[in-house]
């Protein structure tokens, strides 16, 4: 008996081995896309800057790996997805570093620009490294574990920065990265050497599409940071967005090698789950702004506070999304994306009618439930999409996938600030319709796969 478990742990090594190397860049990306949350007003304090130029160090973040995600997979579908990974760590590595010694704050925001080129090759090749190098029979649970991983960087971001800020200073909130990544690019070194999946050499990069995709991207989240100002930039950022798209669709059109094979989008399966994980990424953000910002408008909550109340929906993530992995094989990606949804819709629905001050319990047993379907249906629209194009193409489509809950992040995050924000009502007025949006955008999701199950994939 003890020989039978030593042989499966053998054969679990190199499984357990992929799974751990890719989810922790997709860790520490989310991570540092939300630690700095709790430390605006530290950099404040240590730059001797305003409140509006520190926050551009979190979108500058955001704006970068948006642009730059889908690149840097069609060049490790080419070159590697390893080699681009570990690139990812290193770069990752070195603007942390470089981050935590910057003496202004216009190095700071250089930095973080960096940081975010580092964490687009992360994010963009995590999943192809599991759907790539993964036996078929564990690629479920090997997913639902980087689901995991994906939650656990949004339950620590706001725990750790508290911890790091009182204890041993804002530069720590970047030297910890550091250590994580050296041991990561061992593993890539040591424990995956040979097992670099095929890549495909003779397919052309398409670098002007590339860059077509990434200018257009740029000015559409850009443009959509500056609408919360209500700066006259966004004006000019948005409709360049429109033109470029444009532009960058009839080209890859004409081209016979595209960055993502427009085709794809006439099969409706296909089409709807990339609309399903653009709602889920804005969905999700709504919920953790908008009761946050309501604590501390109407209930004198301090951020540390509300913080706590913001756990409960990234922790059901965590909680289900290895369940969801196993459950893959035996209920299918399409039943298990549609139980989520509705798991996730029944507390959107009840959060529009509750007043967070007055049903405070209640209020966080729906976060968390909302986290428990979030949980079922992330890993398992990641595999739908993942599934949807050959090997060859897997990260790719895989940055597609995190391009489009980025985006999701992005618009919904300024649309729930305008209603929260709105002079012409009540923050609890606010808070009501934001959920009314949320719950709208599920059941758009809802519609989609109830339609394609009436009339066939």
């Amino acid at each position: 008996m003890e020989v039978s478990a030593n042989k499966r742990l053998i054969q679990n090594e190199p499984y357990l081995s992929i799974v751990l190397v890719a989810g922790i860049g997709m860790f520490l990306t989310t991570l540092d896309s939300g630690i700095l949350n709790v430390a605006i007003s530290s950099l404040v304090r240590a730059f001797h800057s305003s409140v509006t130029t520190i926050a551009w160090t979190i979108s500058l973040y955001t704006i970068v790996i948006c642009s730059c995600i889908v690149v840097f997979g069609r060049l490790s579908d080419r070159y590697g997805r390893l080699k681009i990974y570990a690139i990812g760590l290193t770069v990752f590595a070195l603007a942390s570093l470089f981050c935590a010694f910057s003496d202004t704050v216009m190095h700071l925001l250089l930095f973080r620009i960096l940081q975010g080129i580092g964490a687009a090759m992360l994010q963009a090749t995590s999943a192809a490294l599991i759907t790539t190098l993964v036996p078929p029979n564990k690629k479920g649970e090997a997913l639902g574990a980087l689901a995991a991983f994906f939650g656990l960087g949004h339950v620590l971001g706001p725990v750790a920065g508290g911890i790091i800020l009182s204890t041993a200073g804002w530069k720590w909130l970047f030297l910890m990265n550091i250590p994580i990544c050296l041991l990561c690019l061992l593993a890539c070194r040591y424990v995956l050497k040979g097992k670099g999946s095929s890549i495909s050499k003779l397919q052309p990069l398409n670098l002007s599409g590339g860059l077509l995709l990434s200018a257009s991207i740029f000015s559409l989240v850009y443009g959509c940071a500056e609408l919360e100002s209500l700066h006259s930039r966004s004006y000019i950022f948005l409709p360049t967005f429109a033109i470029l798209m444009f532009v960058f669709i009839l080209r890859e059109k004409q081209t016979s090698h595209p960055i993502v094979p427009l085709a794809l989008f006439k099969n409706g399966f296909f089409t709807v789950a990339l609309y399903a994980i653009f709602s889920y990424g804005g969905v999700t953000r709504l919920c953790m702004v908008a009761i946050p910002y309501y604590l501390e408008q109407k209930s004198d909550y301090v951020p540390w506070q509300s913080g706590l109340v913001n756990l409960l929906l990234p922790l059901g993530i965590v909680l289900t999304s290895t369940i969801a992995g196993r459950l893959m094989r035996s209920r299918g990606t399409f039943r298990l994306m549609t139980i989520g949804l509705c798991c996730m819709l029944v507390p959107l629905l009840i959060l529009a009618f509750l007043h967070p001050n007055r049903h405070l319990p209640i209020v966080c047993f729906m976060l968390f439930v909302y986290g428990l379907g979030a949980g079922l249906f992330q890993p398992s629209n990641m595999a739908a999409i993942m599934e949807a194009v050959g090997p060859d193409h897997q990260a790719t489509i895989g940055s597609v996938q995190r391009l489009a809950q980025n985006i999701g992040i992005s618009l919904f995050t300024v649309v729930t600030a305008g209603f929260l924000q709105s002079p012409a009502h009540e923050v609890w007025i606010g808070l009501r319709d934001s959920f009314y949006l949320a719950a709208a955008a599920t059941i758009l999701s809802l519609m989609g796969f109830c339609m394609l199950k009436q009339y066939g994939k």
